[in-house]
């Protein structure tokens, strides 16, 4: 089993390598021409089209290379099926702003509209386990609203967050080789197989990405990226009885800087819907660290995160999950205002 699953993730890999190449030299580019972007240069952009071909790629070697009883039976493959096409339909949203952009209340609504949609067709999460055996009952206009807000939070800070070479995709192959490693202890193996070819597409794209950026994932590549590990989550939780506060935990480093930075410019009264340099990473990189090094620190602490939740995934104490969630995102609370005071004191901010 072992061998055909690392043929699959090679395959996914060597897809997305080789689309990739070719849309640096006949896909869209992205203009250096507004302040927030980090690139002072036009870069062949929409590698998310190499991502998702090779995801697609990996998925059919997988078919090919084991039985239906071996690894995904037929009610399995037509799951990932459906996932696959909310993740494509996210893409293609991607892909048009990347070419064409739309305006942000148009694609606000498409959000919203694809959440609630994967959130009913993968599962509502409508209880969340307490410990001791007990679970918090939300009712299911609670369940689908909490469920729904998971996948459009997780997507569009995958989007936010895709501003400095390596840092958001690499994040992303990360925590879904976290994800795919409970998927594999846990018994899903729908959530293996779009995971491991997910990171694996990934892994595929990071070459040309990192660390020189000589092709930018797009707004399809992260919206994709996004939309694959939310929506695999989903699954987890309806059929690998994982807790609903482990992806969290997962993702916590793009989900905290994302959403702590939306926090700051609400309490500022920033505008939301313009770009803007605030996040964590771009004071990194005005204090003058390099791409590289931040998307490393970033990669390190999703494997902290991926082990940590890898652990819980693999815990019989069902309270540990939601005490840990929060005491992470405490930990990530006072990170961010302790950088947000070391950057305006020093005039980085």
């Amino acid at each position: 089993m072992i061998e055909e699953l690392a043929g699959s993730a090679a395959i996914a890999a060597l897809v997305s390598l080789v689309v990739c190449r070719i849309q640096m030299r006949a896909g869209p580019v992205d203009a250096a021409d507004e302040t927030h972007k980090a690139h002072t240069r036009p870069t062949p952009t929409s590698g998310g089209i190499g991502i998702a071909l090779g995801y697609t790629a990996g998925l059919v070697a997988m078919a090919q290379l084991f039985t239906p009883t071996d690894l995904l039976n037929r009610q399995a493959e037509a799951l990932i099926s459906l996932a696959s096409v909310f993740a494509f339909t996210f893409l293609l949203i991607g892909f048009i702003d990347d070419t064409r952009p739309i305006g942000p209340r148009f694609k606000f609504l498409m959000f919203a509209l694809l959440s609630i949609g994967a959130s009913i067709t993968m599962g509502i999460v409508d209880a969340l386990p307490i410990g001791d055996g007990e679970t918090l009952k939300l009712g299911l206009s609670l369940g689908l609203l909490g469920t729904a807000l998971w996948v459009f939070v997780l997507v569009n800070c995958v989007n936010f967050m895709d501003g400095a070479n390596g840092l958001a995709m690499g994040s992303m192959a990360v925590g879904l080789i976290a994800l795919s490693a409970i998927g594999y202890t846990n018994g899903s193996n729908t959530v293996l197989a779009m995971t491991l070819c997910a990171a694996a597409a990934l892994v595929g794209f990071l070459v040309w990405n990192f660390p020189n950026g000589k092709i930018f994932a797009g707004d399809s590549g992260a919206l994709f990226a996004g939309a694959i590990a939310a929506i695999a989550s989903l699954i987890a939780i309806a059929r690998a009885d994982l807790s609903p506060f482990i992806p969290p935990i997962l993702f916590m480093p793009l989900l905290a800087d994302a959403l702590l930075t939306l926090a700051w410019r609400v309490r500022h009264r920033r505008k939301l819907l313009v770009g803007h340099q605030e996040h964590l990473y771009q004071i990194a990189i005005r204090a003058g660290w390099s791409h590289a090094r931040i998307s490393l620190l970033y990669w390190g602490l999703m494997a902290i995160c991926g082990a940590l939740g890898f652990a819980l995934a693999q815990s019989p104490d069902t309270g540990a999950p939601a005490i840990a969630l929060a005491a992470v995102a405490g930990l990530s609370l006072a990170v961010s205002i302790f950088v947000r005071k070391y950057a305006r004191t020093h005039g980085m901010s």
